[in-house]
């Protein structure tokens, strides 16, 4: 599983090169109730680098905009709001319009991409089932406390279908996907709940339709290559001291870990699109609120790159200490630094900085912490 958190983040942010030249086109429309007037389009680069700004502009008083751009292949875009929503576009048209209202952002139209406009109807209903699935994942979680068996083998196979059907959407979605673009994106997603062998099916078949796309083929090595990797870097880090971490906190204010120097800290690695970080949250919320007040503290460091998903997530999962974030995916700083490999993953300092334990998880989580605390 955690070899497929990393190349699921490749695999997401892959978003260029097609055997077409496109050239120059435009995304104009009407944005309604903004926060900002400023906009912007950025292009996410094949391979995970920070999006590039192409193009930006200011909302016209009745909320009208254009922008314009020019690109060599088909490539994965976002339409920016200033601290506002993003809409995901793919340039397999000239002319995009995108409306939308800020109140409702979710149900924003597109026309002149019908990629864009599949992989819209995609999110939604990926977005219903996986909220679905959340929450069967919380009561068998629930359930395994208990020790309820019977109760545990309906719930695990009510899992098992709820995660067929959302493979069944995405592998339709990729089969029928005119998009080079449209396909990365979706082979993303699918990756949080699909096997190696039934993900490598798809992006060779994808590589195979699209034979001079060289982000699929990137993708196609990338999991041929999965069983070949080796073990993770494990307990290299234990006992030395924790690397320094400075990112912006979820107000942009930049935080370092070395200012929780003097208390035990778990550092907790994590990301919104990570099923088994977000299944792992629960336990992580109980040790914070048995520990809390005996000189114990969590820094969350989250591998996302949408911070709507990310500040949403720690709403919903109810995550009230600190976090901070680069919003850079498997590109953060903190990947190399902490030899990360998978989430969720974890680390514990004692009051000195120094690491004294990893990956805990679950009742290790809780024991281990007694054990220093108590």
């Amino acid at each position: 599983m955690k070899k497929m958190l990393y190349i699921a983040a490749i695999v997401a942010l892959a978003g260029s090169c097609q055997e077409k030249k496109y050239g120059a086109f435009t995304v104009s429309g009407k944005i309604s109730n903004a926060p900002s007037k400023k906009i912007f389009l950025q292009e996410l680069p094949y391979g995970g680098e920070q999006p590039v700004v192409l193009d930006s502009g200011t909302l016209k008083d009745n909320g009208n905009f254009e922008l314009r751009a020019v690109a060599k292949e088909e490539s994965l875009y976002r339409l920016v709001v200033e601290n506002g929503p993003d809409v995901l576009l793919v340039n397999d048209g000239k002319s995009i319009r995108v409306n939308m209202d800020i109140n409702n952002y979710r149900a924003y139209k597109i026309e002149g991409s019908d990629a864009s406009e599949r992989l819209h109807t995609l999110f939604e209903k990926f977005s219903v089932k996986d909220s679905v699935l959340y929450g069967t994942l919380g009561m068998l979680d629930s359930l395994q406390r208990d020790g309820n068996d019977s109760l545990i083998t309906v719930e695990k196979a009510k899992r098992d279908v709820q995660i067929k059907e959302m493979n069944k959407l995405v592998t339709d979605f990729i089969n029928e996907s005119e998009s080079p673009a449209a396909r990365y994106y979706a082979l993303g997603m699918g990756s949080r709940t699909m096997a190696p062998e039934e993900l490598k099916a798809l992006a060779d078949a994808s590589a195979e339709k699209f034979k001079a796309h060289t982000g699929l083929a990137k993708i196609k090595a990338l999991l041929a290559a999965y069983g070949q990797n080796q073990q993770p870097a494990g307990n290299s880090l234990l006992n030395q001291q924790a690397p320094e971490i400075n990112l912006p906190d979820t107000e942009g204010k930049p935080f370092s870990l070395s200012s929780l120097k003097g208390k035990y800290v778990l550092v907790d690695f994590w990301a919104s699109w990570c099923m088994p970080c977000r299944k792992e949250n629960p336990n992580v919320v109980a040790a914070y609120n048995k520990f809390k007040d005996k000189n114990f503290t969590i820094l969350g460091v989250s591998l996302d790159q949408d911070k709507e998903a990310w500040l949403n997530a720690i709403a919903k999962d109810k995550l009230s200490w600190k976090h901070i974030s680069d919003l850079k995916y498997w590109e953060s700083v903190v990947v190399p630094l902490y030899k990360i490999e998978g989430i969720p993953f974890n680390v514990l300092l004692d009051p000195t900085g120094k690491i004294v334990a990893m990956d805990l998880r679950g009742e290790a989580l809780e024991q281990k912490l007694a054990e220093l605390l108590q």
